[in-house]
């Protein structure tokens, strides 16, 4: 079985939570395991790295004894690809990242909460384009939203570093759930209810240092 760069991209995680996410939709239960590549620690799907090649060989009907009496070093070809991608999501941030950002509408001091959109698809009708040039379409952003709110549930600060929050009200908006519910709105979207725990995050919302939200992900492009 040769190593697919764009499979393993997919599979590649930084938190344990997100490989979890992964592994439960491959049908693994949500087992992970931690590898370390070039210094840097990353988690994948599958109890460990033989289970998840193993997961790809049975997909592609490739017998168990061939699997295991091959002679290319599968394991040392996956080390060099992750390598590789971790390389390129280091100088390539920008293109593996999506950032929408969403202003924060209002704060609640007592129970440290901050409401607003964190993310705007469309408005009014037409779709609203981010920072990177790219549009959301609403159903894809009301599947990814559920997984997020299933699976995640995570805020950082800026992306990076230990968790400073959580989401704790989520509400895709779309045409047709808001006509279910009786809602109108010139926006498609996600409104959120995000919890703050960190103080030095919290003094920089109340400050208005940070006065929106920011939503990360993967996505495949497509050309419209």
């Amino acid at each position: 079985m040769k190593i697919n760069k764009a499979q393993y991209a997919n599979d590649i995680f930084t938190t344990e939570m997100e490989a979890r996410s992964r592994s439960m939709d491959m049908g693994l239960n949500g087992d992970i395991h931690l590898a370390d590549y070039n210094e840097q620690a990353v988690y994948m799907p599958a109890a460990s790295e033989e289970a998840y090649r193993a997961y790809y060989a049975e997909l592609a009907g490739i017998p168990a004894e061939e699997e295991e009496d091959a002679s290319v070093d599968r394991l040392e070809a996956l080390r060099v690809v992750i390598r590789e991608i971790l390389s390129k999501r280091d100088t390539q941030m920008s293109e593996l990242t999506k950032s929408v950002e969403g202003t924060i509408l209002k704060a609640d001091d007592e129970q440290r909460l901050v409401y607003g959109w964190a993310s705007v698809v469309t408005e009014k009708g037409e779709p609203v384009v981010d920072r990177q040039g790219d549009v959301i379409e609403p159903d894809t952003l009301v599947r990814a939203v559920n997984k997020f709110m299933e699976h995640v549930r995570v805020g950082k600060q800026m992306h990076s570093g230990e968790q400073i929050g959580a989401v704790i009200h989520s509400m895709p908006i779309t045409k047709e759930i808001g006509e279910s519910l009786g809602i109108q709105s010139d926006r498609e979207g996600w409104i959120v209810a995000f919890k703050v725990y960190d103080d030095s995050v919290w003094a920089k919302v109340k400050s208005g240092e940070l006065a929106a939200f920011s939503i990360g992900g993967r996505a495949i492009k497509e050309e419209l």
